[in-house]
């Protein structure tokens, strides 16, 4: 599963909303996903849904208030033999499965990855370009297709965006519209084939109340339907 590839965000940086995270999904077009949603089997996940792969690239635990976003990583070619990045987001979530609680030798099992974990603390799992699991101090961070280790101008520019929105105290909704942007180096992929398919914004506020939207498109950066949903955690 390609997922998300560029993402940000602020763990307990806001003075009102201590977990900001904003980002955009890159995906190929053909490629099934059922809109953002709370799934009906159980989990208690809240997320949009690949419908290939079964997994999600991003998403939020109702009763833990977990979330974890996942990006693939360039330059390697998928192992269609190795585990579904998806399902480790879901075990992630779910806070069990195999991949619940990983060590750092189990991340080599997945193909290329960088993956943002927040609960009780905040993380960040990579396998490229060595296993990492780096506990996050607070403040603002974000993550591509890159390599940890490798500058990225679309992640510094997506994160110069989250902090000053956490600097100004200003509504965290306002950054979906940034996240539309197309000039150099540019947030949004209006392709016909392979683009932008939804912008995300999940805001936690102090109370455990949480807002989530998803701004989805088809080809061509098309507007294709939007989901606000607002629901508390716990």
């Amino acid at each position: 599963m390609r997922a998300m590839c560029v993402v940000a965000l602020a763990h307990r940086a806001h003075p009102d909303w201590p977990l900001l995270l904003i980002g955009n999904r890159d995906e190929f077009h053909a490629r099934p996903a059922a809109p953002l949603a709370e799934w009906n089997d159980g989990s208690g996940i809240i997320a949009g849904r690949d419908l290939q792969a079964g997994g999600t690239w991003l998403g939020i635990h109702r009763a833990s208030g977990r979330v974890v976003v996942v990006t693939n990583v360039r330059g390697a070619m998928p192992d269609p033999a190795k585990e579904s990045r998806g399902a480790l987001v879901v075990d992630l979530l779910c806070g069990k499965g195999r991949f619940a609680d990983p060590a750092a030798e189990d991340l080599p099992r997945f193909n290329a990855f960088n993956l943002f974990a927040v609960g009780k603390s905040a993380r960040l799992l990579t396998n490229r370009p060595v296993p990492l699991i780096m506990p996050l101090e607070p403040g603002v961070h974000a993550l591509a297709n890159e390599p940890v280790d490798a500058p990225c101008p679309r992640a510094e520019r997506l994160r110069m965006a989250l902090e000053t929105v956490v600097g100004t105290g200003a509504d965290p909704e306002n950054l979906l519209d940034t996240l539309m942007a197309e000039d150099d180096p540019a947030l949004f992929l209006r392709g016909d084939v392979y683009g932008t398919r939804a912008s995300t914004l999940v805001a936690i506020s102090a109370t455990g109340d949480v807002r989530m939207i998803e701004r989805r498109y088809e080809k061509g950066g098309r507007p294709a339907g939007t989901t606000a949903l607002e629901f508390r955690i716990g």
